[in-house]
C-alpha cells in the first residue's frame, strides 16, 4: 500500500497512482474506495471505543500491577467500556511488550511499561520487533523514588563510610537486583562506575525477593523502590543511605539525597507509564491521553498516590517520547561504561 498516499485535507484527496490506459470506470471505482475508507476509518475513531479494552501487564506486582489496577477501575468510567487487565509475565517484560506489538493498533490494547521498555533493547538484543519504535506512547503515569538501602550488619553508618568500606574490600560485598537487566540491576551498575567499586551481583527472580534476603543478611545492599524499604527502615530491619531523588523524601526525611552525599547523576527513580502498538490513530492516542491524565491529576488518584508513595507523572505526548528516548540512551551510556554483558 506504500504505492497509495492520501493527504487530509479540505479540498483535496489524493488518489491511488493509476496507469496511463486507466480507465474512467476505474478510475472513479478507485476514487470511490478511497473515500469509503477514510469515511470508515475516521467513523472507527469516532465510535471509539466500542468493546473492552485490554491492558497489558508485564509483571503481575509492584508498579506496573498498581497502575494498572488504578486505570483499570478508573478508565471505564471516562471511557464507557471495561478494561480487562491481562498479566502476561516472563522473559523480563518482553512477553508483553511483543503480545502488544502483534496487536492491531486500533487503541483496545494497551501497555503499561517501566524502564523495562528502555533497558529491554539493551539486554535482549534478538528481539523480533523493535520497543523504541514499534509502541506509541500514550501517557505517562507515576514514578517511584529509589532509595539505597543496607543490611544493619554491614559495619557502615552512612552513604560515605559504604563507599569507603567497598572499596576496602574489592570484590567481597554484594548487591541484589530483580534480575540480570531488571532496572536496579543498571542502577546498582552506574552506582559501581561512578564510586569506582567492585561489588558482585547477586540477581533475584524480582525485587521483593532481593529485598526479603538483604533483611534475612544473604547479602548487602539493595537499590530498590522506597516504598517497599521505608517501612523495613523504620522498623530497623534496614539502614537507608540515601535516596536517589533531587529531594529528600517525606517517609524518609532524615536520609540524604544522592546530590547530598555528592553523586548527583545517580539520581534514578522508577518511572510508568502507558504505550499502545504504533500505527494507532492519532486521535485515538490522544483521547487516551487526556483521560488517562484527568485521572492521574483527580484528587482521588493523587491521596491514592500519596498513601503508597508514589508520586503522580504529567507530560504532553511529545515530552514522553523524549523522555523515553532520554531514558534509553542513559542506560546505554552506563551498560557500556559498565561494560555489562548479556547472553
Amino acid at each position: 500500500m506504500s504505492d497509495m498516499p492520501f493527504m487530509v485535507s479540505a479540498d483535496q484527496v489524493c488518489l491511488p497512482k493509476l496507469g496511463r490506459m486507466t480507465s474512467p470506470r476505474a478510475f472513479l471505482r478507485a476514487a470511490l474506495a478511497l473515500c469509503m475508507a477514510c469515511v470508515a476509518t475516521s467513523s472507527q475513531a469516532q465510535d471509539y471505543p466500542s468493546r473492552p479494552i485490554r491492558l497489558v501487564l508485564p509483571f503481575p506486582t509492584g508498579g506496573t500491577f498498581f497502575v494498572g489496577q488504578l486505570l483499570s477501575e478508573r478508565l471505564p468510567e471516562a471511557l464507557g467500556q471495561p478494561v480487562v487487565i491481562e498479566n502476561k509475565p516472563g522473559a523480563g517484560g518482553s512477553l508483553a511488550m511483543e503480545a502488544v506489538d502483534k496487536a492491531a493498533p486500533d487503541g483496545y490494547t494497551l501497555f503499561v511499561t517501566s524502564p523495562t521498555l528502555t533497558i529491554t533493547p539493551i539486554v535482549q538484543r534478538n528481539l523480533r520487533f523493535n520497543p523504541m519504535t514499534d509502541l506509541v506512547p500514550v501517557a505517562l503515569v507515576a514514578t517511584v523514588p529509589n532509595v539505597m538501602v543496607i543490611n544493619p550488619k554491614v559495619p557502615a553508618r552512612t552513604f560515605r563510610e559504604f563507599v569507603e568500606l567497598a572499596r576496602a574490600q574489592p570484590g567481597k560485598l554484594t548487591y541484589g537486583t530483580g534480575g540480570a537487566g531488571a532496572s536496579n540491576h543498571f542502577a546498582s551498575e552506574q552506582f559501581k562506575v561512578l564510586a569506582g567499586l567492585d561489588i558482585l551481583h547477586i540477581p533475584y527472580q524480582s525485587a521483593t525477593h532481593a529485598v526479603t534476603n538483604l533483611v534475612g543478611g544473604q547479602i548487602d545492599m539493595v537499590i530498590g523502590g522506597l516504598p517497599t524499604s521505608a517501612p523495613l527502615v523504620q522498623d530497623g530491619r534496614l539502614r537507608a543511605l540515601a535516596v536517589l531523588t533531587r529531594q529528600r523524601h517525606p517517609l524518609l526525611p532524615d536520609v540524604p539525597t544522592v546530590l547530598e552525599v555528592g553523586m548527583p547523576e545517580l539520581v534514578v527513580d522508577t518511572w510508568y507509564g502507558v504505550l499502545a502498538p504504533a500505527g494507532t490513530r492519532p486521535e485515538i492516542v490522544e483521547r487516551l491521553h487526556r483521560e488517562i491524565t484527568k485521572i492521574v491529576r483527580s484528587p482521588e488518584t493523587l491521596a491514592r498516590m500519596n498513601k503508597a508513595g508514589i508520586d503522580p507523572l504529567f507530560s504532553t505526548q511529545a515530552e514522553f517520547a523524549a523522555f523515553v528516548k532520554n531514558d534509553h540512551d542513559k542506560w546505554v551510556r552506563v551498560s557500556r561504561a559498565a561494560r555489562l554483558k548479556f547472553d
